[in-house]
C-alpha cells in the first residue's frame, strides 16, 4: 500500500496469501495474552471544571479496559506450538473464501494479539513483521472494523479489532500506514449512536481500547517522532507549508459504505469526504460525535503534557533541541483552534470542559516548548514564563484570554494554521459559532507579521471561501484582515492576488481594492508588479507560470482608477522602461500580428492578448503620467507598431527616444537616470541588451559630455559583457563618447585584443583602426606589442578577426615608426602567403596586401613583385631558396632604442651568418606550416603540404633531421577528409622518400621529380 489507503482498499482488500515463518524451537514458554496500557476511566466521570482543576499531571489510571483474548484450544502445548496454531488460525481465516462468522472472526483477531504477544517475548519480531505483511493483517483489520453494522455495537468485534491493532503497535514496522486506520477506526466508533442507545459497559470499554490504541501508537511505540505520531492522528486538510490540500490528504475512497455517516447528515458526509482523521469530528452536527472525538483530543494531550514534564527527569542527557525535534507539532495551531470553537458549543457541558482541559494541557506543552526553544534568555522573559506557568496552573474558562495566552508563544505559521481554521468556522455551512471564529481571526490579525508563505495561505483561503460567507461581522472582519496583511508584507500580497486570478477578474479586484485601501501600500505593491515584470519575456514560460502577465494585467486594471494616480507615478520612470523592454523583446511578429495588437480592437482570447495588454498599460501609464503629448506622438509615429518585431525594435527605440527628447525633455531625465542605474548596479540578464539599447539612444540624443563618468563607467563595463550585441553597443557609446581623442582609448583597446571572444577582437580591431587613422602618431610607443598580438589573430577560426587583423597589420607597416617591426614583418611571411590561398576573397586580399608591405619593409623586392603578380608558387619558392635578406639598418636594438648608430650602412654578414639565418628560417617555417595542416579550408592545408614539400627538398643537404620532422608531420595528415589533399600527402611523403636515394649528381632526375609532384 501506498502512504495512503483508499476506502476501496478498506471495505475490500484481499486476504493475502498466509505466509508461514518458523519460531525457534528452544523458546518454551506457555501462551499469555500481554498486558495492554489502558487510558483512565475518565470517560466515565466528568473532568474536573477547570476553574477549581488542582489535580497533579501524571499518567491516567490503567485499569484492564480490553479483556484478555479468549484462550485458544491448545491448553498445554509450549509456546512455539500454540504460536503455530494461532498463525495457523490466521491463515484459514485469510484462505477461506466464504462468509466468516462473528466466531471466526474474533478467533482471528485473538490469534493476531497471541503471536504478537509471544513474538516480543522470543524475540522473533522481524518474521513476525513479514507475515504481518504479506498477510496483510492490518489491511484485514480495517476490513472487519469496516463491515460492522453503524447503528449498533452488538459485540465486542470492535473491542478485539482495535486490541489487535495495539498488540501489532510493538511489532516494529507492521504499522506502516497509519492514517487510514485511524480513519476507519474513528469512522467505526465516532459514528455509534448516543451511549444511551448502546451497551454502555461496552461501549466504555471500547472507547478505553481506542485511547490505549491512540496511546500506545503514539507514546510508547511511536515509528517517528512523536510530534509526527500526533500529527498523524489529527491530521487535517487545511494546507500545511507549500502543500495543497490535495497534497496533504490520503486517496479519497470511491465506493463509499453506509457507516460513513449519520443518515441524512449531508454536512457529515461533506466533511468526511475530506481526507481528515480526527480534528473534523469536532466540527460535525452531531454532538454525540464531538463529545468522543474532543475526549480523545483531550486524552492525547494529557498524554502530552505529562510526556513532556517527565522527559527532562529520565533523559537528562538529551539536548533540548533533540527534545523540541521530537516533540514538534505541526498541527498545533489548527488544533488549539478546534479546541477554542468547540469551547463555544456552550449547551454541551461535558465537550467544554473536555476542551478547556485539552486547551490547558497544551498550554503546557507550549510553555516547555518556549524553554527547549532558547526564547529565555533574558530576564524580563524568564519572568514573564515563570507567570504564564503559574496562569496554568490556575486555568480559566474565557476563550479570549486563553487565546491570547497562546498566541504570544506561536510561531507565524501556527498563527495562519488557527487563521484558516477559523475563516472555515465563518462559513455559513460551518456548524462552528460564526461569531466565535470572526472574533478568532480579528483577535490573531492585530499585529499579525506573517512570512510570505503565510500571507499566500490566506489570501488564497478568504478568495476561495468569501462567497461562502455572509454573516456581517465575519465580512467585517475579512475587510479588516486584508489591509492589515497588505501593509505587513505588500509583495507577498501582491504575489497572492496574482495567483488567486491571473485575469484579474471582478471577484478579486475587490479584493486588490481592500489590499490597495492605505495610501502607504499601493506603491509598494506596484513595486512589485514591477518586480514581476522583470523576470522574465512575455513569450517565455517558467516555473511561476503567467505572473509576469498577470502583472501587466492588473496594472492595467489599476491605472484605470484616477485615485491610485500619484501613487504610480512615484514609480513611473521604472514601469515605463519595464514595459518598453517587454515590448521590444516580444520576439518575432508577423506584419499582420503587428497590426492586430496595434489597431484592432483589444481582445482577451487572441493569440496576441499578452503584448496588446501591455501596449494598452504602457498607454495608460502615459496618460496617468501626464504624459498625453508623447502618447499622442506615438500614435501619430506609428512607434508602438515599430517596437515590436526582432528586425525594427532598435530603430524603434531611436525614434522613440527622439520624440521624448521633443516632447518631453524633462519627464525624460528620470527615465534616463533609472536606466543608468540599472545598467551601472544591476545584474539584467535578458534585459540587458534592449536596456542598453534604449540608454545609448537616449544619450545619444540628448547630446554627449566628455566629463560624463558614469557614462563612461557603463561603457566600459559592457564592453565586456557575455552578450554580443551588448558589446557592439557598448563599443559604439565609446566611440562616440572619445569622438576627436580616440586614442585615449589605446591602452583599453590593447587589452580587448586579447581577449578570446571574436567579437571582442574584431571591436578592438576597429578601435584600433581608427585610432592609426586618426592619430597615427599615437602608436609609436606600442607599435612592436600590437604587431605581435596581430600576428596572432592571423589564425583565428573567425574570417573577419583575420580579415580585419591583415588589414591593421598593413596600416602598421606604414606607419611612423614602422621600422621597429623588421623583425615581426619577418615573421609574417609565411603565415601571410599561406593565406592568400583561401578561399575567402577578402582574406586573401588583406594577406596579398600586407606581404606586399611586409616585403617593402624589409627591402626584399623580388618578394614584393611576386606578391604584387600573386605568383603564389614563384613566393614559395622565393621564401625557400632565398634567406631572409638583412636590413641595411643594423643593429635592430639601435634601433628600437631610438640611437644614433640605426642610421649607420653596415657591410652584409658572411656567409655562415647567412646559412645560420636560413636555418632559424627554416626552423619557424616548419612550425608555421604544419598548424596549417589542421585548417578548415582545402585550399590552405593544400597550400601547407606543397610548402613543407618544397622546404623539404630545400634541406636535404643542409638538415636530414628537420626532413624528418616534416615528412613526421605529412605522416599525420595521411587521414585528411579531403580525397585531393590525401593524395597530394602521399605523394610528397614519396617524392621525400624517392630523393633520398637519388645522388646529388644527378639533378636532372631530382628536377624531373619535382616537375612531375608541382604539375
Amino acid at each position: 500500500m501506498g502512504q495512503h489507503a483508499s476506502r476501496a482498499a478498506v471495505q475490500a482488500a484481499p486476504r493475502g496469501k498466509p505466509q508461514h515463518f518458523s519460531p525457534p524451537m528452544a523458546a518454551q514458554a506457555t501462551a499469555r495474552p500481554q498486558p495492554q496500557p489502558s487510558s483512565s476511566a475518565m470517560e466515565e466521570r466528568n473532568p474536573s471544571c477547570p476553574a477549581e482543576a488542582k489535580e497533579k499531571d501524571k499518567l491516567p489510571q490503567e485499569p484492564t479496559s480490553v479483556p484478555p483474548a479468549p484462550p485458544l484450544d491448545a491448553s498445554g502445548l509450549p509456546m512455539c506450538a500454540v504460536e503455530r496454531y494461532a498463525m495457523d488460525n490466521i491463515e484459514a481465516f485469510l484462505r477461506s473464501t466464504e462468509p466468516q462468522n462473528e466466531e471466526k472472526k474474533m478467533k482471528f483477531l485473538c490469534s493476531i494479539r497471541t503471536i504478537c504477544g509471544s513474538a516480543a517475548e522470543r524475540n522473533t519480531v522481524q518474521e513476525l513483521r513479514i507475515f504481518c505483511r504479506r498477510n496483510e493483517l492490518v489491511e484485514n483489520i480495517m476490513v472487519l472494523l469496516a463491515e460492522e453494522p453503524r447503528r449498533e455495537l452488538s459485540s465486542e468485534l470492535r473491542l478485539q479489532a482495535v486490541a489487535a491493532i495495539t498488540s501489532l503497535s510493538k511489532v516494529e514496522g507492521a504499522l506502516e500506514e497509519k492514517i487510514p486506520l485511524f480513519v476507519v477506526c474513528f469512522r467505526s466508533i465516532f459514528l455509534l449512536p448516543s451511549e444511551q442507545d448502546l451497551d454502555t459497559n461496552l461501549y466504555s470499554k471500547t472507547l478505553r481500547a481506542l485511547d490505549e490504541m491512540l496511546h500506545s501508537l503514539v507514546f510508547i511505540h511511536p515509528s517517528t517522532s512523536i510530534g509526527e505520531e500526533l500529527k498523524d492522528v489529527f491530521q487535517v486538510s487545511l494546507a500545511h507549508g507549500d502543500h495543497t490540500e490535495e497534497e496533504c490528504s490520503p486517496p479519497i475512497p470511491t465506493t463509499p459504505k453506509t457507516f460513513w455517516g449519520d443518515p441524512g447528515d449531508h454536512r457529515a458526509e461533506q466533511h468526511l469526504l475530506f481526507p481528515q482523521v480526527l480534528l473534523p469530528f469536532t466540527s460535525l452536527q452531531s454532538s454525540t460525535v464531538r463529545q468522543r472525538a474532543v475526549g480523545r483530543i483531550w486524552k492525547l494531550t494529557h498524554s502530552l503534557a505529562h510526556y513532556c514534564q517527565e522527559k527532562p527527569r529520565h533523559s537528562s542527557e538529551q539536548s533540548p533541541s533533540a527534545s523540541y525535534d521530537e516533540l514538534r507539532l505541526p498541527v498545533l495551531g489548527q488544533l488549539v483552534g478546534c479546541l477554542i470553537l468547540c469551547c463555544a458549543f456552550v449547551q454541551e457541558d461535558k465537550t467544554c470542559r473536555c476542551a478547556l482541559s485539552a486547551l490547558r494541557h497544551l498550554y503546557r506543552f507550549v510553555l516547555w516548548r518556549s524553554r527547549w526553544e532558547g526564547q529565555l534568555d533574558e530576564q524580563g522573559k524568564l519572568e514573564q514564563w515563570e507567570a504564564d506557568h503559574e496562569f496554568s496552573l490556575t486555568w480559566t474558562t474565557n476563550t479570549t484570554v486563553i487565546l491570547l495566552r497562546f498566541e504570544k508563544y506561536f510561531h507565524s505559521s501556527e498563527k495562519t494554521d488557527l487563521i484558516l481554521l477559523a475563516l472555515q468556522g465563518m462559513r455559513d455551512c460551518s456548524n462552528y459559532n460564526t461569531q466565535v471564529a470572526s472574533t478568532l481571526m480579528a483577535i490573531l490579525t492585530v499585529d499579525f507579521n506573517p512570512m510570505p508563505n503565510d500571507v499566500q495561505r490566506i489570501v488564497t483561503a478568504i478568495h476561495r471561501s468569501r462567497k461562502l460567507i455572509t454573516e456581517e461581522q465575519a465580512l467585517r472582519t475579512i475587510h479588516g484582515t486584508f489591509p492589515s496583511l497588505a501593509a505587513a508584507n505588500p509583495r507577498a500580497m501582491t504575489l497572492s492576488l496574482l495567483r488567486c486570478s491571473p485575469t484579474c477578474d471582478k471577484d478579486i479586484w475587490e479584493l486588490w481594492e481592500l489590499a490597495l485601501s492605505s495610501v502607504d501600500v499601493v506603491p509598494k505593491m506596484v513595486q512589485a508588479l514591477l518586480r514581476q515584470l522583470e523576470t522574465v519575456p512575455l513569450g517565455q514560460k517558467t516555473e511561476v507560470g503567467v505572473l509576469h502577465l498577470a502583472a501587466a494585467t492588473a496594472l492595467h486594471k489599476l491605472l484605470q482608477y484616477l485615485d491610485y494616480g500619484p501613487q504610480v507615478r512615484l514609480v513611473f520612470p521604472e514601469l515605463f522602461v519595464a514595459l518598453i523592454i517587454q515590448l521590444v523583446s516580444a520576439g518575432p511578429l508577423a506584419p499582420l500580428e503587428i497590426i492586430a495588437i496595434t489597431e484592432d480592437p483589444f481582445r482577451p482570447s487572441a493569440p496576441t492578448s499578452a503584448i496588446r495588454m501591455v501596449v494598452e498599460t504602457a498607454r495608460s501609464l502615459l496618460l496617468c503620467a501626464d504624459m498625453d503629448n508623447l502618447a499622442f506622438s506615438m500614435e501619430t509615429h506609428d512607434l508602438w507598431a515599430r517596437l515590436l518585431g526582432a528586425s525594427m525594435w532598435q530603430n524603434g527605440l531611436h525614434s522613440l527616444a527622439k520624440v521624448m527628447l521633443k516632447n518631453c525633455r524633462d519627464q525624460c531625465r528620470p527615465i534616463f537616470r533609472h536606466l543608468q542605474n540599472l545598467l551601472q548596479y544591476h545584474q539584467l540578464q535578458w534585459r540587458e541588451v534592449p536596456a542598453m539599447a534604449f540608454y545609448l539612444e537616449l544619450w545619444s540624443c540628448q547630446g554627449h559630455h566628455k566629463d560624463d563618468t558614469g557614462t563612461q563607467k557603463i561603457f566600459r563595463k559592457y564592453i565586456r559583457s557575455k552578450q554580443p550585441r551588448s558589446r557592439e553597443l557598448a563599443l559604439r557609446g565609446l566611440r562616440n563618447l572619445y569622438a576627436g581623442r580616440m586614442q585615449l582609448l589605446l591602452p583599453d583597446a590593447l587589452l580587448w585584443l586579447q581577449d578570446m571572444r571574436a567579437d571582442i577582437k574584431l571591436q578592438a580591431i576597429h578601435l584600433l583602426q581608427d585610432i592609426v587613422a586618426q592619430r597615427p602618431a599615437s602608436i609609436r610607443g606600442v607599435l612592436s606589442q600590437l604587431a605581435v598580438q596581430l600576428l596572432s589573430c592571423f589564425n583565428e577560426d573567425n574570417a573577419e578577426v583575420r580579415w580585419r587583423s591583415m588589414e591593421l597589420f598593413a596600416l602598421l607597416l606604414e606607419a611612423p615608426g614602422r621600422k621597429r617591426l623588421l623583425l615581426q614583418a619577418e615573421r609574417s611571411l609565411l603565415p601571410l602567403f599561406i593565406h592568400m590561398n583561401e578561399d575567402i576573397p577578402n582574406v586573401a586580399q588583406a594577406a596579398q596586401k600586407a606581404l606586399i608591405h611586409a616585403a617593402k619593409l624589409l627591402g626584399w623586392q623580388q618578394l614584393q613583385r611576386l606578391a604584387c603578380a600573386a605568383e603564389v608558387w614563384m613566393i614559395a619558392d622565393c621564401l625557400v631558396r632565398t634567406p631572409t635578406p638583412q636590413p641595411l639598418w643594423t643593429p635592430l636594438a639601435a634601433l628600437q632604442k631610438g640611437g644614433r648608430g640605426a642610421t649607420l650602412r653596415v657591410p652584409p654578414p658572411p656567409c655562415s651568418l647567412q646559412l645560420q639565418k636560413r636555418g632559424r628560417d627554416a626552423e619557424q617555417y616548419l612550425k608555421d606550416t604544419v598548424l596549417h595542416l589542421h585548417s578548415p579550408q582545402v585550399p590552405v592545408r593544400d597550400t601547407a603540404v606543397r610548402f613543407l614539400g618544397l622546404l623539404g627538398r630545400k634541406l636535404r643537404n643542409e638538415n636530414r633531421e628537420k626532413v624528418l620532422d616534416i615528412r613526421k608531420a605529412l605522416e599525420g595528415a595521411k587521414e585528411d577528409s579531403e580525397p585531393t589533399v590525401r593524395c597530394l600527402v602521399l605523394q610528397t611523403l614519396l617524392i621525400l622518400s624517392v630523393l633520398e636515394d637519388v645522388p646529388p649528381t644527378r639533378p636532372r632526375l631530382r628536377r624531373w621529380f619535382w616537375r612531375t609532384w608541382r604539375e
